[in-house]
């Protein structure tokens, strides 16, 4: 599950859910006793000098809290609709706005489902094997991303409203995240095996893959937009966008004007994203980013939760290699692969010893 293009491009997260967490697994709380029912009193009247109740407080009273919907359960720990609902984030909203009977909304709920089934089976693991992550790792971790995308806290914390998620939802997903890799790290990792033939028969059998591409030089203005806005919104969005349209079409310089408007990835760098290539952004970007002639600015562009200018400033033919300056790339590439069938495994493995329970029939195979 599916932001700026800081997120959309790196962060790729998903939000968890902001449900109340259930008990621990196993244990219960004992049920309160229902009230006795009052015995009905006899009617009296009430005196002059009391106001009698307004006749329209039964109108006026809070209404009950609507309770959210148990999908299911693992280990007796609750799964909520909200939580995955939550954790699918746009994908989900995007679904369930799709005319197609609720075959999008099933896909992603069932996607989100098992994402969720995983994390609460390699939490209890973690649990259980006693590895704990640290704030400070988080905090590393948070600054690693800051760094590399190049986003101040300001920047960052505006990308993750944008996607709805919050500062505490990412560091969640972070910490998460470490459970995880440490946890295979442990029961995984030594079964890794690459070998030197692996990467010979490999780098052989994908030379388009080692051969080089066309990569482009792009510059980028992003405009916080979210997906869900209003009509009202969308047109004070479109309105600031058509006038940074109009200033570069009148000549103003492209990164002077980054600096000053783009809430996206390198904004003060005048919005450069640096060499982009086919498949390393959005679709629907890199085929306006890479479409465009050397010196070309694009029209605006709203994809995601954002409007989009970009402008192409040079091509160049990159990325050819050699099988010595390759190998140690697709080393990395096959043991990713291997680690991902070993995880697969790993997690029937822990389904198939834990008892789960499916309320939802939408989200069985």
């Amino acid at each position: 599950m599916i932001a700026p293009l800081s997120l959309a491009l790196a962060l790729s997260l998903s939000a968890p859910a902001d449900a109340a967490k259930p008990g621990k697994p196993g244990k219960s709380a004992t049920p309160a006793k229902p009230a006795a029912t009052p015995a009905a009193a006899p009617a009296q009247t009430p005196a002059a000098d009391v106001p009698a109740a307004p006749a329209d407080a039964a109108a006026t009273a809070a209404p009950p809290p609507v309770l959210d919907r148990v999908a299911a359960t693992v280990n007796g720990e609750v799964i909520t609709l909200g939580e995955l609902r939550e954790r699918a984030g746009e994908e989900y909203r995007r679904a369930a706005a799709a005319a197609d009977g609720g075959v999008a909304r099933r896909k992603v709920l069932r996607a989100a489902y098992e994402t969720v089934v995983a994390e609460k089976l390699f939490h209890a693991q973690a649990t259980e094997l006693q590895i704990e992550v640290t704030d400070a790792q988080v905090d590393q971790a948070v600054e690693a991303k800051k760094t590399e995308l190049r986003l101040d806290d300001r920047q960052l914390d505006e990308a993750l409203s944008a996607a709805g998620l919050t500062r505490a939802a990412y560091r969640d997903q972070i910490r998460r995240d470490f459970e995880i890799y440490r946890i295979l790290d442990y029961k995984v990792r030594g079964r890794v095996k690459v070998s030197d033939e692996d990467l010979r028969n490999y780098y052989q059998t994908h030379p388009a893959a080692f051969g080089g591409e066309e990569e482009v030089r792009v510059r980028h203005i992003f405009l916080p937009l979210a997906e869900d806005a209003s009509a009202a919104e969308v047109a004070r969005a479109t309105a600031a966008g058509e006038m940074v349209v109009q200033r570069l079409a009148a000549g103003e310089d492209f990164a002077k004007v980054a600096k000053e408007v783009s809430k996206g990835p390198g904004a003060d760098d005048g919005g450069d994203l640096g060499w982009l290539r086919r498949g390393t952004i959005q679709k629907q970007l890199e085929d306006v980013a890479l479409g465009l002639k050397d010196g070309q600015v694009s029209k605006l562009v709203r994809a995601g939760p954002g409007l989009h200018l970009f402008k192409a400033e040079a091509r160049r033919r990159g990325g050819a290699k050699t099988f010595e300056e390759a190998k140690e790339d697709i080393r990395t590439m096959l043991a990713q692969e291997q680690s991902a069938s070993y995880r697969d495994q790993y997690v029937a493995e822990l389904k198939r010893d834990a008892v789960i329970q499916l309320n939802m029939a939408e989200l069985k195979d």
